[in-house]
C-alpha cells in the first residue's frame, strides 16, 4: 500500500504512550532507534524521565501490554529498546537541558528512590535548591537495595542517580529523618516525603518468627549488600509477587537445590511481571498454587511446613477472587530455609501520621498532605508499586511543589528537536514475532548474579523498532451502529487496544451495544469487522 506522510498536528496518545504512567513518548523514540537516532532516542526518554537505563533494565513494561502490535503477533520490546537508547544515545541531550536561575527556594526530599529523586531532578532544573535524605548509606532506595544485580545493575543505578547529581540535587546519606516537620523548621520551604515501603510483613501464622524464617526484602537487601547469606537446599517462598519471585530465583543463585514458590491464588492473579516468573520457572523454581501454610514447627535445623490448598471464592477488596482453605486438605513438607514475601509496609516519619506502617493519605491531585507545605508520593502513599509509577508520582509532587512556592508547575522541556512529519507504511508489519534480546545462557545464570539479559545491539535493536507501526500518527474511524449490535462482544476480545466498551442502554432488539469510546487508539487491523456476525462495525481511513 506503500508510505504515508502524517504532520505533527495530526498525531494522536497511542495506546503504548497512554499506558506508560510517566507519558513517554514511546512511538517516537522507537521510530528514532528504528533510524539509527539513538542520541535523539535517549533525549526524547529524558524528556519525562531520569531514569532511562534502570527502566530499560527493570520496568515491569506496561506499555508492552498495550501495544498495538499484539494484533498482529508479539509486541514490540519497548522496554529493551529503551535499554538500547540509553546505552547507545550517549549525552547529545544534555546540551538541550535547561537549569532555570536560582529561585532561592528550598525543598527537602525524604528518601532517595525513584520518586524522590525523579522530584529532586525535576525541581533542581526549575531552579529550586533540593536536598536529599537517605537513612542508607547509599542513595538509590529499593533500585539499590530492593532488586537483585541481575536484573538491575549497581553501577546503571550509580550512573543514573550522578546525572541527578550534576543538576545541583545534593544527597546526604545516613541521615534518617523521623521529625518532618523540623526540616520545615529549619528552612526548608516544601518537604517531599517518598521513603517507600521498606518494611517486609510477617506471614501471620504459628511460628512465623522461628529461626530459618526470613522476611523477602530483608533477605534481598542482605543479597544485594554483599552479606553472606546461607539458605541451605530446601527453601521455600511464600508470596506471589515481584518480591517473592526476585527471592526465589536468588536462593537457586545461592546453591539452594530446591526452591518452591506456594501462592494462595491462581497465576492469573499474581501480581509478579508474567517474564519474571516465566524467567524463574526457567531457572529451576518450582510454582505450587492455590496453596497456602498455615503452621510452621522447628526441629532443629529443619523446618516442618503445613500447608492448605485453597480455592478461589467472590471477588475481594483487592479485585482478585479471595483464596479459601479447603478443609481436610492439609499437609505437611521440610525445608532449610522459609521466606515469607507477602507484603511490604511503609515507615513513616512519626511527626505526619498516626500510623507510620500504613501508606500517607494525600490528595490525588497534587499529593499534598494534610499538613501545609509536606508532600508525599511513591510506595509510602501507593503501597508497594512499579519503578516508573513511583517515577510518575515523582514528576506530579515536582510539579505541585513548584506551584506550591510560586511556580507554574511546567517541569518538561524539550531535549529532541520537534518531530514536523512522519512517513508511515500502511502495511501491516511483515515480522510478527520480538527479536529475541540475547540472554546468559542458564548455566551461567545460576552461577552469579551477572545480569542475564545482555540487550540488543545497535542492528538488533533497529531490527525490532522497525516492527513498530507508528500508532500515534494512524488515523481511523471506527463505527458501531447499535441496532444492529447482538451484544456478542466478540470485538472486544479481539481489540488488544481497548477501542470497544459495553453500554449500558438496551438497543431495539433488547440487547445492549458495543460503543466504539477511544477511537484514537484503531489501528486499523480489521479484526473487529471481520469477527463480527451483525456487520455491525464500521472501519473508515480518515484522510
Amino acid at each position: 500500500m506503500g508510505e504515508k506522510q502524517v504532520l505533527r498536528e495530526d498525531f494522536v496518545v497511542p495506546p503504548c504512550r497512554e499506558a506508560c504512567p510517566a507519558g513517554i513518548n514511546v512511538s517516537r523514540y522507537v521510530r528514532c532507534i528504528r533510524e539509527g537516532n539513538f542520541s535523539e532516542a535517549l533525549a526524547v526518554i529524558r524528556e519525562r524521565i531520569p531514569f532511562p537505563s534502570v527502566c530499560g533494565y527493570a520496568c515491569y513494561a506496561p506499555c508492552e501490554k498495550r501495544c498495538a502490535a499484539q494484533q498482529f503477533g508479539d509486541s514490540i520490546a519497548i522496554r529493551t529498546l529503551k535499554r538500547a537508547a540509553a546505552e547507545m544515545g550517549g549525552e547529545e541531550w544534555k546540551k538541550n537541558l535547561k537549569i532555570a536561575p536560582s529561585t532561592g527556594k528550598r525543598i527537602a526530599v525524604v528518601g532517595s528512590g525513584p520518586s524522590g529523586l525523579t522530584a529532586a531532578y525535576f525541581l533542581a532544573t526549575l531552579g529550586h535548591g533540593v536536598t536529599v535524605f537517605e537513612a542508607c548509606d547509599e542513595p538509590g532506595g529499593m533500585l539499590r537495595v530492593g532488586i537483585p544485580r541481575y536484573r538491575l545493575p549497581r553501577n546503571v543505578v550509580d550512573r543514573e542517580i550522578d546525572y541527578i547529581k550534576e543538576v545541583g540535587v545534593e544527597i546526604r546519606t545516613g541521615s534518617k529523618v523521623d521529625d518532618v516537620d523540623g526540616l520545615l523548621k529549619n528552612g526548608f520551604d516544601a518537604v517531599f516525603v517518598a521513603c517507600g515501603a521498606p518494611k517486609g510483613a510477617n506471614l501471620g501464622i504459628p511460628g512465623d518468627n522461628s529461626p530459618g524464617v526470613m522476611i523477602g526484602i530483608s533477605f534481598l537487601k542482605k543479597v544485594n549488600s554483599s552479606q553472606e547469606v546461607k539458605v541451605g537446599d530446601r527453601v521455600a517462598i511464600i508470596g506471589g509477587g515481584n518480591t517473592a519471585v526476585d527471592t526465589a530465583r536468588c536462593a537457586r543463585r545461592l546453591g539452594a537445590k530446591e526452591v518452591t514458590l506456594y501462592y494462595r491464588r491462581s497465576e492469573e492473579e499474581m501480581t509478579a511481571n508474567r517474564d519474571e516468573i516465566e524467567a524463574a520457572i526457567e531457572e529451576g523454581v518450582r510454582i505450587e498454587l492455590l496453596t497456602a501454610p498455615v503452621k510452621i514447627e522447628s526441629e532443629g535445623d529443619t523446618l516442618k511446613v503445613t500447608f492448605t490448598r485453597m480455592k478461589l471464592g467472590k471477588l475481594d477488596a483487592s479485585g482478585r477472587r479471595s483464596p479459601i482453605p479447603i478443609e481436610g486438605s492439609e499437609f505437611t513438607r521440610e525445608f532449610d530455609t522459609v521466606i515469607a514475601s507477602v507484603g511490604q509496609v511503609p515507615d513513616v516519619p512519626g511527626s505526619i501520621s498516626g500510623d507510620k506502617n500504613k501508606p500517607l493519605p494525600v490528595d490525588g491531585n497534587t499529593l499534598a498532605t494534610d499538613k501545609e507545605g509536606i508532600f508525599a508520593g511513591g510506595d509510602v502513599v501507593s503501597g508497594p508499586a512499579s519503578i516508573i509509577e513511583a517515577i510518575a508520582h515523582g514528576r506530579r509532587a515536582a510539579s505541585s511543589i513548584d506551584k506550591y512556592l510560586g511556580g507554574k508547575g511546567v517541569i518538561d522541556q524539550p531535549l529532541a528537536p520537534l518531530e514536523e512529519v512522519v512517513s508511515i507504511s500502511e502495511d501491516v508489519p511483515k515480522e510478527k514475532i520480538r527479536v529475541p534480546v540475547p540472554s546468559l545462557p542458564l548455566a551461567e545464570r545460576l552461577s552469579s548474579f551477572e545480569p542475564v539479559e545482555v540487550g540488543y545491539s545497535m542492528v538488533l535493536a533497529m531490527k525490532e523498532a522497525e516492527r513498530c507501526m507508528s500508532c500515534d500518527a494512524r488515523h481511523f474511524e471506527v463505527i458501531v451502529h447499535p441496532e444492529g449490535c447482538k451484544e456478542c462482544k466478540l470485538c472486544m476480545e479481539v481489540c488488544k487496544v481497548g477501542v470497544f466498551e459495553a453500554t449500558k442502554e438496551f438497543n431495539e432488539r433488547g440487547y445492549r451495544p458495543v460503543s466504539a469510546q477511544h477511537v484514537n487508539r484503531c489501528i486499523g487491523c480489521m479484526q473487529c469487522f471481520y469477527v463480527c456476525p451483525d456487520f455491525s462495525i464500521e472501519v473508515k481511513k480518515c484522510a
